[in-house]
């Protein structure tokens, strides 16, 4: 059976290339595993309509060993299940140098190689400020600049530096909302020269939960994300509020309240690194709305 590994920062577009993936890939039958940094899975809700079976590990990376068991655990079920393909789509804080040493105990998989998925508007800043983003471009042999239809062409060709500068060996393709084309498969590497350490947590990161009073109306709540998503990476989430039901999608100055069908526990995650002035943000919003949030602490 064989593997593909999907890695990205955090509001790249992995959800959504994974979408496309499954329907490139049909109708073979797939076992994909979702991890999500945040202790409430909200990735895995939005892939439940695929027609694949799905597995969700949360609150912390995969490849960090305080959930590497789980990992473990869940890639022996996918075996047993005997798929055609598994899919693991990676948190957007993971680092997956060590993939290759946690595979090599599973010889029926035929891992295939690890794609990368990266906002060509934003990647300049993650750069910096994340040391997990070059790790995941240095283990893929495949990196998609995506959102490259809102992306000019000095973001495009910064994007092309920042990514050679950490993989002089990836091959580079542009895509808008996640498109993935066959052919671009020929191009992924099973192996490549990458330190591969066992990952400890990064301690850079910060990580927050916040309630949602069903009170809220939507344009408060926009008021209120307005207000956080400058000092995060990410901000996503199910809320029910006055006069609706919505996905919580931030992902840096970008604000998106989705209207949403299912569930919602009204819980809210905030995701930030180093030097983020997240939690003086959350303070000020909680100041703004006390009756309405709350932090769960």
């Amino acid at each position: 059976m064989e593997l593909y590994l999907i890695t990205g920062f955090l509001g790249a577009g992995k959800t959504t290339f994974l979408k496309n993936m499954i329907h490139l890939l049909a109708p073979k039958q797939m076992y994909i595993i979702i991890n999500e940094f945040g202790k409430a899975g909200v990735d895995g809700k939005l892939l439940t309509d695929m027609g694949a079976t799905l597995a969700e590990i949360n609150n912390g990376s995969i490849f960090c060993a305080c959930r590497l068991d789980q990992f473990e655990t869940e890639l022996h079920r996918a075996v047993c299940t005997k798929p055609d393909i598994i899919l693991v789509e990676a948190s957007g804080l993971s680092d997956p140098s060590n993939v290759w040493s946690v595979l090599r105990a599973y010889p029926d998989i035929d891992f295939k190689g690890s794609i990368c998925i990266v906002d060509a508007t934003r990647i300049e800043k993650v750069f910096s400020t994340a040391r997990v983003c070059p790790k995941q471009l240095a283990v893929s042999s495949l990196v998609l600049l995506n959102k490259s239809d809102t992306a000019t062409l000095e973001q495009s060709a910064a994007a092309k530096k920042l990514v050679l500068q950490a993989n002089p060996a990836a091959h580079i393709e542009c895509t808008s909302y996640g498109a993935i084309y066959p052919e671009w498969l020929h191009f992924l590497k099973t192996s490549i020269d990458v330190e591969e350490n066992l990952s400890d947590r990064d301690l850079t990161l910060q990580k927050a939960y916040l309630i949602i009073d069903s009170a809220m109306t939507k344009e408060q709540l926009q008021k209120c994300l307005a207000m956080l998503c400058e000092d995060t990476y990410r901000i996503k989430g199910f809320v029910k509020l006055e006069g609706g039901t919505f996905f919580v999608d931030c992902t840096g100055p970008l604000v998106q309240l989705t209207p949403w069908q299912g569930d919602a526990n009204n819980h809210i995650v905030l995701l930030a690194g180093q030097g983020m002035p997240m939690r003086k943000a959350i303070k000020s919003a909680i100041e703004w709305y006390s009756n309405l949030i709350t932090k769960e602490e």
